[in-house]
C-alpha cells in the first residue's frame, strides 16, 4: 500500500473547504429560517351594521379597504401595518381608531394590546383612509382574529367596519 503526502497547498485547501462548508450551511438555514418565521395576517374590510343618530335605527356602513400586518424580517415583536378604506358617506374629514382583536368580527373581543397604542387613523373629505406604519406588536402564528374601527369608543356599538384576518 502505497502513501502520498499532499502538497502543503493541497492540505491547506481542503482544511479550509472543511471549515467553510459547514459553516456556509448553517448560514443559508438560519437566512432561510428568519424568512420561514415571518407572520402575515391580511383581510378586507366589510361593511357593519351601524347605529345612527336615533338610536332604534341601524344602517349598512358604506366602508370597503383592505389591511396587511406582517412581522418585521429584524424583529418579531415588531409589525408593519398597512391598511387603507374608502368611506363612501364622504363629505367631511374625521379620525377613526382600530384595534386587533382575537376572534371573528362581531364577537365582542377586547382589543390584544391598549387602544391608545394604535395609531388614529385620519380620514380625508373624500372618505379615502391610509396608513402604513410599523408598530411594537408581535403578532400571533395561529388563531382567529380580526380588526376592528371604531368612530367614538372601542365599544361594539361604535365599529364602523370589520375585517377578518387570515394567515
Amino acid at each position: 500500500m502505497h502513501c502520498y503526502a499532499l502538497p502543503r497547498s493541497r492540505q491547506l485547501l481542503l482544511a479550509l473547504a472543511g471549515a467553510l462548508i459547514p459553516a456556509l450551511a448553517s448560514a443559508q438555514s438560519s437566512g432561510a429560517s428568519v424568512e420561514q418565521k415571518k407572520v402575515r395576517w391580511s383581510g378586507n374590510f366589510t361593511p357593519v351594521q351601524v347605529r345612527s343618530s336615533n338610536v332604534a335605527m341601524r344602517t349598512q356602513s358604506r366602508i370597503y379597504g383592505t389591511i396587511s400586518l406582517t412581522s418585521t424580517a429584524e424583529n418579531k415583536d415588531r409589525s408593519q401595518v398597512r391598511l387603507n378604506f374608502t368611506s363612501q358617506s364622504g363629505g367631511q374629514s374625521f379620525t377613526v381608531q382600530w384595534a386587533l382583536l382575537q376572534g371573528r368580527c362581531g364577537s365582542g373581543s377586547l382589543p390584544l394590546m391598549p387602544l391608545d397604542i394604535f395609531p388614529v387613523i385620519e380620514v380625508g373629505a373624500d372618505g379615502r383612509a391610509q396608513l402604513d406604519t410599523e408598530l411594537s406588536l408581535s403578532l400571533p402564528e395561529s388563531g382567529e382574529y380580526h380588526v376592528n374601527v371604531y368612530s367614538g369608543g372601542q365599544e361594539l356599538s361604535n365599529v364602523i367596519t370589520c375585517a377578518n384576518l387570515k394567515r
